[in-house]
């Protein structure tokens, strides 16, 4: 029997009787805490406190051990030491409880001892077919019937609403918890989340009839595949999922000898996991306010791309187009006739654009301003309008009542307009309670950036799961140790990518030779599986043009190497037809675990760390996704001819992106990370070549 049945997460999360194992009056301990808020926030189930001892705790009578009760509680609430809860699990577990929260710390967290211990509580729930919260927890808060299975104090303050919090922190559940912005249904601080993960309460929440968004605060993503799962629930339902994510720093970038490595980190992998699963990753805890906000409160989602920004100051404008413009809104030019509509409602000096300034003439009469965003929503472009507009909390009534006719024209136009409007405080702070008040149907956002940003990312949320799981492929293994740069070119060969004509020789005569025999001009490498870098250390010459250049070539290239790795296996000289006239491109693959393999794509060559221009998207791709990404670098340029040069074969370069995807689905349990530096483009309808090649193997446990 596996965990996280729906009957045992109905039990978990909608407890309609609650034991809590280790119940005690002593106010420190965490299950009085359980029990007090049990208690303060009217649970109306039966609590069951269990203690050795028995008798009675808070008033309840209470029951010496689980096994000597005649009706089983839902869950049981495990609120004693680490060492003492793996024999109450079992107990639970055998007498048929189908849910616990573990509330110690001391597992996983800890040390070898605690990791054992952890594994025996996944086992137990396994066997059991239990759901559990924790271990190294807070617990979880059913606003609704007050199942409050909290180890510290809750604020009595908290509002009932459509919203539920997952939080792996427990201090970060109770900060947005408490923010008084939005409504909770659940929220759940699931700690270690040893059995049962965010995947299960999101699963659980998608058919929630009190739930109409989830925030999720997450410090890792252990099985994306059954993350996608739970999101293809949410999407059926209709309900956003915002994810607030600890340790993205670039510190925590995977360090590899493949430049590949250092273009894409493993913040980038969940960046490109999160769009293509459909949650909205937010930066701050600004930002996750914002967005749950609109997410709340939107009554309908922008059908159309356009964003329109209207303000009463044209600085004040301006200043919101250059953050929506760092953000990547969309804010189109008018049509004509919205112009023209525009124009005519506004004095003379006003100017009809977007961003557009109404002018101080909207003052003195908020009609005009109500018009003017109903002719803002008739424009085809505009899937969107963002009235801008401060008026700070600190102002006193008089001057507050200032702007209340310019909130009552967004309200107004709320109930009859043809695209949703947002209203939008530049001040974190927010408005004015005055102001606030007359827009109960409209979403109110705060701080610039965090609320447009906010609107970008339910604009450009997918509503559709694109993440592929493990992929079937005809899996091959790697010959055995390092690869040289022609072993590497011979593997991607017969896999049909596209490498140049090369021959390895091993003296100088052998070199002017095969350099005759390819054709002049020639490139010449060294040949080692210790020198993934070749230029660094003297090993390739360019443009050899005759055999005599090719003998003293060799002869310079192995001195060169054997000065700069002394130890290295040296195996002769690759000698390669020359290509020229392409773009110099990088592709690569490098390993993040969980997802599996990135790949990246962008501007090559020996300048590739310093010009960083590359985009990364998790394998597998089709072509349609390796054009786009090729679309976000600058590459684009690049290859459509930039200031007159010859058009070059975007196609192919597509092309080779979906093989290398290809390729890791194949070989990926092999390999570590791959460079393909540089990568010539050849003029469109000539192909791609590649020109150098890095595999590094997977280093196994």
């Amino acid at each position: 029997m596996t965990a996280n049945t729906p009957e045992a997460m109905q039990a978990l999360m909608a407890p309609r009787s609650i034991a809590v194992v280790g119940a005690t009056e002593r106010a420190d301990a965490s299950s009085s805490y359980v029990m007090k808020n049990l208690m303060r926030f009217g649970y109306q189930g039966h609590i069951i406190p269990v203690h050795p001892k028995a008798g009675t705790i808070f008033g309840l009578p209470a029951s010496p051990s689980l096994s000597a009760l005649t009706h089983l509680p839902d869950v049981a609430v495990i609120g004693i030491a680490a060492d003492k809860v793996i024999a109450a699990l079992e107990e639970a577990g055998s007498t048929g409880v189908k849910a616990a929260v573990v509330l110690a710390s001391g597992f996983a967290e800890l040390d070898e001892a605690g990791r054992e211990r952890q594994r025996q509580l996944v086992e137990i729930t396994e066997r059991y077919g239990m759901a559990i919260c924790g271990p190294n927890c807070l617990g979880l808060f059913n606003l609704g019937s007050g199942a409050a299975l909290y180890s510290s104090s809750l604020s009595t303050n908290l509002q009932k609403g459509r919203f539920a919090i997952l939080s792996h922190s427990g201090a970060s559940a109770i900060a947005l918890g408490n923010t008084g912005r939005f409504g909770l249904s659940h929220i759940v601080s699931s700690g270690n989340s040893a059995a049962t993960d965010i995947p299960d309460y999101l699963d659980f929440l998608a058919t929630d009839e009190d739930t109409s968004a989830v925030g999720i605060v997450l410090e890792a993503i252990r099985e994306p595949e059954k993350l996608a799962a739970a999101m293809e629930k949410m999407h059926a339902a209709n309900k956003p999922v915002i994810a607030l994510r600890a340790g993205r720093s670039t510190r925590g970038a995977q360090a590899t000898a493949a430049h590949t490595g250092s273009l894409a980190g493993s913040n980038d992998a969940y960046r490109a996991f999160f769009r293509r699963v459909g949650i909205i990753e937010v930066p701050d805890m600004d930002g996750f306010m914002e967005t749950v906000t609109l997410c709340l409160t939107l009554k309908d989602r922008p059908a159309k791309p356009g964003v329109a920004i209207v303000g009463v100051s044209g600085g004040g404008v301006a200043h919101v187009s250059d953050i929506a413009d760092d953000v990547g809104l969309w804010l189109p030019d008018l049509q004509p006739e919205t112009g023209a509509r525009v124009k005519a409602l506004l004095p003379p000096f006003a100017t009809p654009q977007n961003p557009l300034d109404t002018t101080g003439a909207v003052f003195a009469d908020g009609g005009i301003y109500r018009d003017v965003l109903h002719a803002l929503a008739d424009d085809p472009s505009i899937g969107l309008i963002v009235a801008t507009q401060d008026a700070p909390a600190g102002l006193d009534d008089f001057c507050a009542s200032e702007y209340l006719g310019i909130a009552e024209a967004v309200s107004e136009y709320a109930v009859t307009g043809n695209v949703p409007v947002v209203f939008m405080s530049n001040l974190s702070s927010g408005h004015h309670p005055d102001v606030e008040a007359r827009l109960s149907n409209v979403p109110v956002l705060r701080g610039t950036k965090s609320a447009l940003t906010a609107v970008r990312s339910l604009i450009t949320r997918s509503h559709a799961v694109s993440w592929p799981g493990k992929v079937a492929a005809i899996k091959k293994a790697l010959p055995a140790g390092a690869l040289t740069e022609c072993e590497a070119k011979q593997l991607l060969a017969v896999e049909g990518l596209p490498v140049p004509r090369e021959q390895l020789v091993t003296s100088a005569d052998a070199a002017a030779e095969a350099a005759k025999q390819l054709g002049f001009p020639v490139v010449m490498k060294i040949e080692s599986p210790d020198i993934p870098h070749k230029t660094e250390a003297g090993g390739v010459k360019l443009g050899i043009a005759s055999e005599v250049q090719a003998r003293t070539a060799f002869d310079a290239i192995m001195a060169n190497a054997r000065a700069y790795a002394p130890d290295a296996a040296l195996r002769g000289v690759s000698v390669q037809e020359m290509v020229t006239g392409g773009i110099e491109v990088l592709v690569g693959l490098v390993r993040h675990e969980p997802f599996g393999f990135g790949l990246v794509v962008g501007i090559g060559g020996v300048l590739v760390e310093l010009v960083k221009d590359s985009a990364f998207d998790l394998v597998s791709i089709d072509l349609a996704r390796a054009d786009a990404m090729i679309g976000d670098t600058k590459l684009a340029s690049l290859l459509e001819g930039y200031r007159g040069a010859q058009k070059a074969d975007r196609k192919a370069l597509a092309e080779l992106l979906v093989k290398v995807s290809d390729f890791a689905a194949r070989y990926g349990d092999d390999i570590e990370a791959i460079d393909l530096n540089p990568v010539a483009v050849l003029p469109e309808g000539k192909g791609v070549r590649i020109l150098d090649a890095l595999i590094i193997p997977r280093k196994m446990p």
